[in-house]
């Protein structure tokens, strides 16, 4: 495995997975070597999966019938193509429609719960679970709008304070991080951001999170330092489960998300309440990250073909959104912020595989009209041979 360390390139989101996993390892010096191994090897073959899933879309936008052209030539034909077929203007207007719905939805819920739950965390579990659900879309529309306007950098940062400002009061770190990391991504993959110049919304990204940290132990009167332990108490949880749980839970947790809401028959607790609940903690909800969450459900032949699969989808996703960019731009960073988020918390709400629906849905979307433009460009090139 070979990080991309170039300074000239664009840093991926595998690096940024691999990076983020070592350093929630060496964080938690009490894990136990298993839990660390595992953990480390997920990383590791994700990041392949990756690599392989975006060179497996790459040669099917290469795949052109034409000999005398070059594949590199070939693929920016066929993209400029595609792009040429897509409504982007719809893109924005979609973009503006869900930033409308998250910000209304945003404002019931605080009215319903008649309260700020940033200053007053115990009331967040009065909160409309319908209401918070759709407030989510807040993030996705504003990726999506970044991705298909032209702004200043200033009007972009400026407008995403507002939103992280509204999104912050339902209390929600988790969200205000996927508002501000998905715009960044957004911004850095449409290549308005150089590497170096990528530091600074970072920096103040991680600064927005140890104050809001920072702000939540101190209203909750708890002790220790905000990041750092809540990195060290979700892996002991992993290594807890890792010790006890090696396939016991035989799918419950993944069931669960969409059983909790009687969608399906099943369990009509959380995911994260079942955890705390066989490790024998009543009243609370426990984050068993993305790599606990697999193994407590599936074991160790689990992990394969979970991270293969995600890594093989998102480095395909990559690729088409990085080509794209509009609303396939915006759905990929929205996903990737979930996913480094999920590092810590996993992948099990509803609105999260919600979201990594739309993500299949615009890969075969993307695929579809690439596939439309190949098959004129053959009918064409038929046509021509005849006469």
């Amino acid at each position: 495995m070979n990080l991309n360390l170039n300074l000239k390139e664009k840093v991926n989101p595998n690096d940024i997975f691999v990076i983020i996993s070592c350093m929630f390892v060496i964080l938690a010096s009490n894990i136990s070597v298993t839990t660390g191994a595992i953990v480390l090897f997920c990383a590791s073959f994700f990041y392949i999966s990756f690599n392989v899933g975006k060179d497996i879309i790459k040669k099917y936008f290469n795949a052109e019938s034409d000999e005398n052209n070059s594949d590199s030539k070939n693929n920016n034909e066929l993209i400029s193509l595609v792009k040429e077929n897509i409504n982007y203007e719809k893109h924005r207007k979609i973009g503006l429609l869900l930033i409308a719905v998250g910000a209304l939805f945003t404002v019931a819920d605080l009215i319903w719960v008649s309260g700020v739950p940033l200053f007053d965390p115990a009331s967040r579990k009065f909160l409309n679970v319908g209401f918070t659900a759709l407030a989510h879309l807040l993030p996705l529309g504003w990726a999506i709008v970044v991705s298909c306007t032209e702004m200043s950098k200033k009007k972009v940062f400026g407008y995403s304070l507002v939103f992280a400002a509204l999104v912050a009061l339902l209390g929600y770190r988790t969200q205000v991080i996927i508002l501000l990391l998905s715009t960044i991504f957004v911004m850095y993959y449409n290549n308005k951001l150089s590497n170096k110049q990528v530091v600074y919304p970072v920096v103040g990204l991680a600064l927005i999170v140890i104050v809001m940290s920072v702000l939540r132990f101190y209203s909750l009167n708890i002790g220790g330092n905000p990041i750092v332990s809540r990195i060290q108490l979700t892996m002991n949880i992993l290594d807890m489960i890792v010790q006890n749980f090696e396939g016991n839970l035989q799918g419950v947790l993944h069931t669960a998300i969409f059983s909790s809401y009687k969608l399906i028959p099943g369990v009509s607790s959380g995911p994260r309440t079942i955890v705390a609940n066989s490790l024998g903690i009543e009243g609370v909800t426990i984050t068993p990250t993305i790599f606990g969450a697999v193994f407590a459900d599936f074991g160790y032949l689990g992990l394969i073909p979970y991270f293969g699969s995600l890594g093989m989808f998102i480095g395909a996703l990559h690729y088409i959104s990085s080509k794209l960019n509009g609303v396939f731009m915006g759905i990929y960073a929205i996903l990737i912020a979930y996913l480094l988020a999920g590092i810590e918390t996993g992948i099990l709400d509803l609105d999260v595989v919600f979201f990594f629906g739309l993500g299949a849905f615009s890969l075969v979307y993307g695929l579809y009209e690439a596939f439309k433009v190949k098959k004129l460009k053959n009918k064409d090139k038929i046509k021509t041979k005849i006469e």
